[in-house]
């Protein structure tokens, strides 16, 4: 499953993520991973919940995060649930990219159960009509 959670800057998108990735920490069987751009948010995390900073990558497009995303999929087969926030390369992709992006996340949902829960910086209003089922 793939899940959005849209807003403008300062809405309150981390805070949410936080709370969801750190519920997922207490009950998933598996794995939970949480991608932030830094390490800013690592206090606010359940200890079981891996963090991965992309700051140290250069990830420059989608299609090199995606290669990313599977990158840490391949190293541990017993991830649930992977929380993606902060990556400014999702907010600002092109709506045809950040379709295709989808798409290849739910790819991987389906072959290895892991679901993502992914935060972008963008106004509800206006949204492409393929983003709308995935939002929460």
């Amino acid at each position: 499953m793939v899940k959005f959670i849209l807003g403008v800057k300062g809405s309150g998108k981390t805070k949410r993520m936080i709370e969801l990735a750190n519920e997922s920490g207490r009950t998933a069987k598996g794995n939970v991973v949480y991608i932030d751009r830094d390490r800013n948010r690592i206090h606010d995390l359940n200890r079981r919940i891996r963090l991965i900073e992309t700051g140290d990558f250069q990830l420059e497009n989608l299609k090199s995060f995606y290669g990313f995303i599977c990158g840490i999929i391949s190293q541990d087969f017993d991830i649930e649930n992977i929380y993606i926030d902060g990556q400014k390369i999702v907010s600002n992709a092109q709506d045809d990219c950040l379709e295709g992006f989808i798409k290849n996340l739910e790819i991987l949902h389906e072959k290895f159960g892991v679901d993502f829960t992914i935060s972008c910086s963008r106004a509800i209003e206006g949204i492409p009509e393929f983003l709308k089922s995935y939002l929460i």
